[in-house]
């Protein structure tokens, strides 16, 4: 959510617009020490403002106790440009001592007097008075609090000595803002800690709870500090997890009914700010779903990782929350079309996994590999599961109902919503380039699935695609054995498509596998789809040693160990007839002996 601390300013604002677009600007050029209370770590963090007119309603709340630290002004200003004493005393005193009383009504400490000064020190001859008006501001306003009243000369009287006086202006300027954080996120943990000590009354609202412990977050996320603005999320997750558990085995809370309805929208994750506001304004307005609020919660999670610099972490959490949503969906019993959900799993994983593709760090890349390669598999297997079910798989037709399911399933994942672009989001992407040319996304993810479920040969092209990414990515984190496990799949998949030439690869590589960790019975199964291949080829030599194989299997039964004996004897005989054709064919006789073992 892009907002900026709030800074009203009061007194002369014909003079502070003159400053206003310098202090903007300046302002998170630099960095400021943060203190943090309760003995929480000190950081270094940026700061910036967008400056308001004072206004003393806006402060009712904050006296009330339901203010928002979003809404809440972290500064009031007070401007001048009186350099008389006489002046002062007439006039000025009595305006920031109004001013000074009116935020005290309300309970507000957190405020700044700035002197604009404009005498030259040359046309009065270098004679100072005794006093000045910053002076009697210090005395009469803040006699404990003098760092409050501070002087600026005038950029245009005074170019030279200015700029150190500016400086010096930022710099007390930042120092306050954090000072007034520092109190306000105090204030507002209170609020949010004795809200959540009432959820057990019967009027207590999830609903609204999260939205106040959010703009925490936001507040956190806007100073900065990622990891602790992560928190909160977590915090919500667990406590949302945690009602839903309890409505299992007991009452069910009053806001649940809110998650009651059907999931005929179940809209993939995305990170697109234009579509996280809209979930927002559905979750204030109490009108979302289960899905819509639970991808909501989790992108808001992947932002602070990935600007937290942790993007192999979004990767890490994609299986759990996918996992947990689906058992809160079976908790709340809520109707869902049927390949809907497969299909918010796809959408979601490979949105994730287009984050992943813009790491550029090699060590990223690797942690990334490491938790996407499963991630390319639930997306290969839930893509396929929508392929027999809308009639894809090869070798199959859609019918008229299915192609109806096909359009259901579109109009339930709904539009992509195109992104507001800037300069500073275009530069962005221009150096976040993908480190692998094969896996840049072309099109959302949205629109893959959509494009995938509109024809045989998309589907094919795009299971075939991620198919081949997940064994080479679990290959690259060493994890041969789900490599494997994967090439079965893809081997049983080229077979669907009449290709046991391309089928062959995989099972062998599978069988040499299993031999290794002396997976018998499995390796007896995957002899039996060789044995298949090679007969479809008609490669008499490896089909003739297959069965020679198969027939001597322990783990087989004896019925089908008989029948490829039989098999073997009938394609040795063939071979041995080949003897006076072809040569070679006498070493193959040689080569079988290796598949016999001879008992005593």
């Amino acid at each position: 959510m892009n907002c900026k601390p709030i800074v009203t300013y009061s007194g002369d604002t014909r003079l502070f617009k003159t400053l206003e677009a310098h202090i903007v600007a300046a302002l998170p050029a630099d960095t400021a020490e943060w203190k943090r209370s309760y003995g929480r770590p000190v950081k270094n963090v940026r700061v910036e403002a967008a400056f308001q007119p004072f206004d003393a309603k806006a402060l009712e709340k904050f006296r009330d106790g339901s203010w928002s630290i979003l809404n809440h002004p972290v500064l009031h200003v007070y401007v001048t440009e009186c350099n008389d004493v006489e002046a002062y005393r007439a006039s000025v005193k009595e305006e920031i001592d109004q001013w000074l009383r009116t935020l005290n009504g309300y309970n507000v400490t957190d405020w700044m007097i700035l002197l604009v000064e404009t005498l030259d020190i040359k046309k009065s001859k270098n004679i100072l008075p005794r006093t000045t008006v910053l002076d009697k501001i210090r005395v009469d306003f803040a006699s404990k609090n003098g760092d409050r009243c501070l002087s600026l000369l005038n950029h245009s009287k005074f170019e030279m000595k200015a700029t150190e006086s500016f400086r010096c202006l930022l710099q007390r300027i930042r120092h306050l803002m954090l000072t007034g954080y520092n109190k306000n996120i105090v204030k507002y943990e209170e609020l949010i800690r004795s809200n959540r000590e009432n959820r057990i009354q019967e009027n207590w609202n999830f609903i609204d709870y999260f939205l106040l412990q959010e703009q925490l977050a936001f507040v956190l996320e806007m100073l900065g500090q990622y990891s602790e603005a992560l928190v909160q999320y977590d915090e919500l997750d667990a406590l949302f997890s945690q009602f839903i558990l309890n409505s299992v085995y007991g009452e069910k809370q009053k806001w649940l009914h809110i998650f009651d309805q059907p999931l005929y929208a179940f809209h993939g994750i995305s990170l697109n700010p234009v579509k996280m506001n809209e979930t927002r304004k559905k979750i204030i307005s109490q009108s979302v779903n289960l899905l819509e609020f639970r991808s909501y919660l989790f992108e808001r999670q992947c932002l602070l990782l990935d600007a937290n610099g942790k993007p192999w972490e979004i990767a890490e959490r994609l299986l759990p929350f996918l996992f947990s949503t689906l058992r809160e969906i079976e908790a709340l019993k809520l109707e869902t079309p049927e390949g809907a959900l497969a299909c918010w799993e796809f959408v979601c994983a490979l949105e994730v996994l287009n984050l992943c593709d813009k790491v550029q760090e090699s060590k990223d890349i690797h942690k990334c590999s490491q938790y996407s390669a499963p991630i390319w598999n639930l997306a290969k297997d839930k893509l396929y599961s929508l392929g027999k079910q809308c009639g894809l798989l090869p070798g199959f037709t859609p019918t008229s109902e299915q192609l109806h399911t096909v359009v259901h399933l579109s109009a339930g994942m709904g539009d992509t919503v195109p992104e507001q672009e800037n300069t500073l989001e275009v530069d962005t992407k221009e150096k976040a380039k993908p480190h692998s040319p094969v896996r840049k996304p072309k099109k959302s993810a949205t629109d893959s699935l959509k494009e995938a479920l509109g024809s045989n040969q998309a589907f094919t092209k795009l299971y075939l695609e991620l198919s081949e990414l997940a064994i080479s990515t679990y290959k690259h984190v060493s994890r041969l054995r789900s490599a494997r496990l994967v090439g079965l799949d893809l081997g049983n998949f080229y077979i669907t498509l009449n290709e046991p030439q391309k089928a062959v690869v995989f099972f062998t590589d599978l069988l040499r596998e299993l031999k290794t960790e002396s997976w018998h019975y499995l390796a007896s199964q995957t002899l039996l789809e060789l044995a298949s291949c090679y007969q479809k080829m008609e490669d008499s030599v490896n089909y003739t040693k297959t069965c020679s194989a198969i027939s001597c299997c322990l783990d087989l039964e004896t019925l089908v160990r008989t029948f490829y004996f039989d098999e073997f004897l009938k394609s040795l005989k063939k071979l041995q007839e080949l003897r006076n054709v072809d040569i070679d064919a006498l070493n193959v006789v040689a080569v079988l002996d290796d598949h016999f073992k001879v008992g005593f």
